[in-house]
Order: C-alpha cells, then sequence, then structure tokens
C-alpha cells in the first residue's frame, strides 16, 4: 500500500512539473499578452512578438479599432483558453476567447464595467532564446453588450 502511494505520489509530482514546465508557458505568455494588449501598451503587447509580421498585427490591430463599441474606460479582461495544437515543428497554436470589460461613453460604473467585448483570438506561438513569443496572431470581435 505503502508503495502505491509512493508511486502516486511521484507520478502526479511529474504530471505537475510537465504541465507547469511544458504545457503551459505558452499559455502564460499568451495570458500576459493579452493583458497588456487590452490594456492598450501596445508596446509592452508588441514586446510579446518575434518577428515584423506579428509586431506589425499588434501595431495595426489596436483594442479599440477591433472592438466595434465605443469604448471610454477599461475595467479590466478575461482569456479563456478555447483550443490548444502543437504543430510537427514545436509551434503552439492558441484559440483563445478574451472578455474586455469597459465602459462606454457617459456611463461610469466604478468596477467591473457596464459592457464586455468579446474577442477571439487565433496565435501562433514558438519558443525562442527570450521564451515563447507570437509569431502570428488574428483578432476576431465577436460581440459586444451590456451588462448591467
Amino acid at each position: 500500500m505503502r508503495r502505491f502511494l509512493l508511486v502516486l505520489l511521484v507520478a502526479g509530482a511529474a504530471y505537475g512539473v510537465y504541465r507547469y514546465s511544458v504545457v503551459e508557458p505558452p499559455w502564460r505568455a499568451f495570458h500576459a499578452f493579452a493583458r497588456d494588449w487590452a490594456r492598450e501598451d501596445t508596446p509592452a503587447a508588441a514586446a510579446w512578438t518575434s518577428g515584423e509580421a506579428a509586431k506589425k498585427a499588434v501595431e495595426e490591430k489596436i483594442l479599440r479599432g477591433v472592438v466595434r463599441a465605443p469604448m471610454e474606460a477599461f475595467r479590466g479582461s478575461r482569456e479563456e483558453l478555447e483550443s490548444r495544437e502543437t504543430a510537427p515543428d514545436g509551434a503552439v497554436l492558441l484559440t483563445v476567447r478574451q472578455s474586455v470589460f469597459y465602459d462606454p461613453p457617459g456611463v461610469t460604473s466604478g468596477v467591473g464595467g457596464a459592457g464586455v467585448a468579446a474577442i477571439r483570438h487565433v496565435a501562433r506561438m514558438k519558443k525562442t532564446a527570450d521564451g515563447w513569443r507570437i509569431v502570428e496572431w488574428t483578432p476576431e470581435f465577436l460581440e459586444a453588450k451590456a451588462r448591467r
């Protein structure tokens, strides 16, 4: 019985290390990118890219240009991983749904935002010397609606 518990404990620890060091780093890097992009901090978001095409996409597709709703105040964002695929070359393709909470002009909610916009991101990520970076990225506006 002790041997079984020891094997179970070692297997659980190995799985945790695998998830932390192999599976989650691309997701953590994209999460940081999406947070910076939603805050409209273009230089910080561009720092999560590798290559001119991805950097240019970040500079051209700012939040207020992608979301087709008037936004006055940013109130936070949340990201949900929809899918994750690994390519034969080691790249990771993430599809992420981001909810951006905001106040429309003339409305001040104080906390949480009076509106929410949904954006679907498709990002191709590769591991570089600086860590995981976005090499291709496309945001797609899905919807905007009132929360209150």
